[in-house]
């Protein structure tokens, strides 16, 4: 009765006599698993730690693991498991009835909240850029009309930014050498003047948190050389450089072959928005900011720790 009772229920359930692993009776939601009569239940649902069994067995209490987690075809698995002792009238364990019952946390269920999340961030952003966009349009004041539109750059930035680190969904870590190369791509398309962003990027690993600030810096640091290395109308090439040195320190470099700063101005003192930006973001990823400036151009470098 015992068995018919079990093999109804949907949460897999097993029966482990003795003092080993091996399982006496698997019901169809754990047979379903893997899991049979007479085999390693360990073996077979590698998210049942073998400790557990011993534990219970030595207490005589109920064992629970509520973040187990395991590999199927379908990718990882989450489940909370109940080890429960089942004792005699000597208070002696007969035998064990083990549990599985599966979380909301298998990375199916996870990646599908994860992509709904982010997709409405971006609906967000999207929303944002548009309303500044619909402002621009409606403003006469010069000033303020070049204001709104660098604030939508910067939300169109993040955007783009928001939507690399989006694909790499539970990563930790992304390369964003490619994304360096679309963002110039870019950028050359809507920055003033027939400018060439020429991109030599060896493959970048950055924390996932760090992606945002690093596409504003780029788009900052960019859009100075864009605007002030060269006479207006006259176009000229500016290059950006990411790579690794030997002590493992991220470098991207952003140089032009224009007129150098105007005198006296140091990038780590100016008071101009877009270097603000730029400070405020490389002091975030706990950098290091510097320029090196002559009448034949400018190289900015921002270092960020390995």
């Amino acid at each position: 009765m015992l068995r018919c009772l079990l093999d109804q229920m949907p949460t897999p359930t097993a029966v482990i006599d003795g003092d080993s692993d091996r399982c006496a009776y698997a019901n169809a939601a754990f047979r379903s698993l893997g899991v049979l009569a007479g085999t390693s239940v360990t073996e077979g649902f590698p998210a049942l730690q073998f400790s557990m069994l011993v534990e219970a067995r030595r207490t005589g209490r109920l064992q629970r693991n509520r973040s187990a987690g395991d590999h199927s075809p379908d990718g990882e698995r989450f489940w909370d498991l109940r080890v429960t002792p089942m004792l005699g009238v000597n208070g002696v364990v007969r035998a064990l009835i083990v549990t599985a019952e599966e979380t909301p946390d298998s990375a199916a269920d996870y990646d599908r909240r994860l992509r709904d999340v982010s997709h409405r961030l971006k609906n967000t952003l999207q929303l944002v850029s548009s309303l500044l966009t619909l402002q621009t349009l409606s403003t006469k004041n010069p000033e303020v009309r070049g204001a709104l539109q660098s604030a939508g750059s910067r939300i169109g930035i993040v955007t783009q930014a928001h939507q690399r680190t989006h694909t790499a969904l539970r990563s930790v870590r992304v390369d964003v050498a490619d994304h360096l190369r679309e963002l110039c791509h870019e950028l050359e398309a809507t920055l003033p003047g027939a400018h060439r962003i020429r991109v030599a990027a060896e493959p970048t690993e950055m924390p996932v948190e760090a992606v945002i600030p690093f596409s504003l810096i780029v788009n900052e640091l960019v859009g100075n050389a864009a605007r002030h290395a060269f006479p207006e109308g006259v176009a000229g090439d500016i290059e950006v450089r990411l790579c690794r040195d030997d002590g493992g320190k991220t470098r991207l470099e952003v140089a032009d072959m224009g007129a150098g700063l105007p005198a006296g101005l140091d990038v780590t003192r100016a008071t101009t928005l877009g270097l603000k930006v730029v400070r405020a973001f490389v002091g975030q990823l706990r950098g290091k900011l510097w320029a090196d400036s002559s009448p034949l151009g400018t190289r900015v470098t921002v270092e960020l720790p390995a």
